[in-house]
């Protein structure tokens, strides 16, 4: 399963769960996608940033770090 974010052709984001990036495609062809605020099909991923791991989000935390490590990246 993969979590993806998604924003609709009136700016609307939310997310969704699918098995793979290909169920995705297949749902967003079809029209089976739909924004939960407005009712929206025209749905597309919206641009994500990465997060960083948390094992290295702890270990940076540990080291004294106070700032998110994947801000700004």
């Amino acid at each position: 399963m993969i979590l993806f974010t998604l924003r609709c052709a009136r700016g609307h984001q939310f997310e969704g769960w699918f098995r793979d990036g290909d169920g995705f495609e297949a749902q967003q062809k079809a029209g089976a996608i739909s924004c939960p605020e407005c009712g929206e099909t025209n749905v597309e991923k919206a641009v994500m940033a990465p997060r960083p791991h948390r094992r290295f989000r702890r270990l940076a935390l540990g080291l004294g770090v106070t700032e998110d490590p994947g801000e700004g990246a």
